[in-house]
């Protein structure tokens, strides 16, 4: 759980805890496309909380040898619509549609965390912020806006 998980915590109330635990359990399915290839691992859930991490590989660092920019941002882009995942009615999709990203520091190896906390939550959108740090140091923040898409009828 979250250090600011309270009995108070905003969201608790629509908080699908089983979705969570599915998604936080890393099963092969959580683990495909892009974020498979890039090592997400999410790896706690709360009410408007998600945290994520990845591992700092070869692969991942630039030219100069710093973790490369499009990898923090796909993961920022990963646990910004997570962290609303399991707030919202199953079958809906939430999207990103912008988020802006401040890279605060380079980041060579080691494991990175994403915390995203979502701020608001209304009918058709969410506002999440997300903080990104490694060994302890704030590496990236990060504010964002998701679309919630509700399923579609099946007809």
């Amino acid at each position: 759980m979250a250090d600011y998980e309270t009995e108070s915590t905003p969201f608790a109330d629509r908080f699908d805890a089983e979705l969570a635990q599915w998604m936080t359990s890393n099963r092969q399915e959580m683990l495909a496309g892009v974020p498979g290839f890039l090592g997400i691992r999410l790896v706690d859930a709360s009410p408007g909380f998600i945290a994520a991490e990845l591992e700092v590989r070869p692969d991942l660092l630039n030219p100069f040898g710093a973790m490369h920019g499009a990898t923090l941002a796909a993961l920022v882009d990963h646990v910004l619509g997570s962290a609303v995942f399991p707030l919202v009615p199953r079958g809906t999709w939430p999207a990103t549609l912008e988020f802006k990203l401040n890279y605060l520091a380079p980041v060579r190896s080691g494991i990175v965390r994403a915390e995203s906390r979502v701020v608001a939550l209304r009918a058709r959108t969410a506002v999440v912020q997300v903080d990104v740090t490694n060994a302890g140091q704030l590496i990236g923040t990060a504010l964002g806006t998701i679309s919630l898409n509700p399923p579609k009828p099946t007809t």
